[in-house]
């Protein structure tokens, strides 16, 4: 966190994978102190969450930010208005298990014994339940995004998951088909695209994270997604995001 403070910013967005459970509070905690003042926007993780449940987690990170006032994190229908012509607003999101070979993935995923919610279930009910976290994020662009542009040229949204599967990337390759199921959430994408057809005249840029391999992608004119880069430990700070 010491990089921080030599670097000129007004507000710190981060898009998940910050610790594991037991040390993610202290982590934020960190983050919080090292930028003062400045707001720090985050979405959890699945890495965040690993060692023990969504339920406790969330519980943690509430409480946590009810303490530490710069910390926001996004998923509460928010509308974050960053200057008169940009907003952000923000979900965790979920891989889906939608994209690429979906519930036919031979891929393990660590998420489904590191996860409480997720270990005690069968194959059947782990996927109906990816499903259900992606519909659960989808659900809040439907309600809080097109709010957003009707009031803001451009928006931010910051996510963990990538939402569009041109972005995916696997140790600096394509993203297999066989992984694909667990690194992107198809539902939310989805979502997003279509409410980015009913305003040809505003801006949409997606910030995600958790393939650990940086991407960009423009979808259309009005919608583009770019997905940050980063190392197991090695935290690794993107480029400025500049607001008109």
């Amino acid at each position: 966190m010491t990089q921080l403070k030599g670097t000129r910013y007004d507000a710190l967005l981060v898009t998940g994978d910050i610790s594991t459970a037991t040390r993610l509070v202290g982590h934020l905690a960190e983050i919080s102190h090292a930028c003062g003042m400045r707001p720090v926007f985050f979405t959890t993780g699945n890495h965040d969450y690993f060692g023990s449940s969504f339920a406790c987690v969330d519980k943690a990170v509430a409480d946590l930010c009810t303490r530490h006032r710069n910390l926001i994190a996004l998923g509460g229908r928010e509308i974050v208005q960053l200057s008169p012509r940009t907003a952000l607003v923000g979900h965790r999101g979920w891989g889906d298990g939608k994209a690429g070979a979906g519930e036919h993935s031979k891929v393990v995923n660590p998420d489904r014994y590191a996860i409480y919610d997720f270990s005690p279930l069968s194959r059947t009910g782990y996927f109906s339940k990816l499903r259900s976290l992606g519909e659960e994020s989808a659900s809040y662009f439907r309600r809080v995004l097109p709010r957003a542009l009707h009031r803001h040229r451009t928006v931010l949204i910051g996510t963990h998951f990538p939402l569009f599967t041109q972005a995916l990337k696997h140790r600096n390759t394509n993203c297999a088909w066989d992984r694909q199921p667990f690194y992107s959430n198809r539902s939310a994408g989805n979502a997003v695209v279509g409410i980015s057809r009913n305003f040809p005249g505003s801006q949409i840029e997606v910030y995600a994270g958790h393939s650990h391999c940086f991407a960009e992608f423009r979808l259309s004119s009005n919608l583009e997604i770019r997905v940050a880069g980063a190392r197991r430990g090695f935290p690794s700070f993107q480029s400025m995001i500049h607001i008109d």
